[in-house]
């Protein structure tokens, strides 16, 4: 059996962040872990070094635009998924 790959999910909606870890370990594929900040993100990404994260622009302590520089200026090179409410 393969290592399942670890995502991060990051949202101040608890409810999506539910929803969204739900449907992706639903074939075990994958494994998550789910924070509601861009400060509990860049930590998350510093310790866990997760191979995809999943991120909402629009956070509670930082835009998460912002929240991405800083993890690419600290080395953090693996996919990033933004989430947005944006027309």
């Amino acid at each position: 059996m393969t290592q399942a790959r670890r995502i991060l999910i990051v949202d101040d909606d608890d409810d999506l962040r539910a929803t969204l870890a739900e449907q992706l370990t639903v074939e075990e594929e994958f494994s998550t872990s789910s924070v509601a900040s861009a400060g509990a993100a860049l930590d998350a990404v510093r310790l866990h070094r997760p191979e995809l994260v999943i991120m909402n622009v629009a956070l509670p302590d930082m835009d998460g635009k912002d929240a991405v520089r800083v993890m690419r200026t600290g080395g953090f090179h693996n996919p990033i998924i933004m989430l947005t409410g944006q027309a």
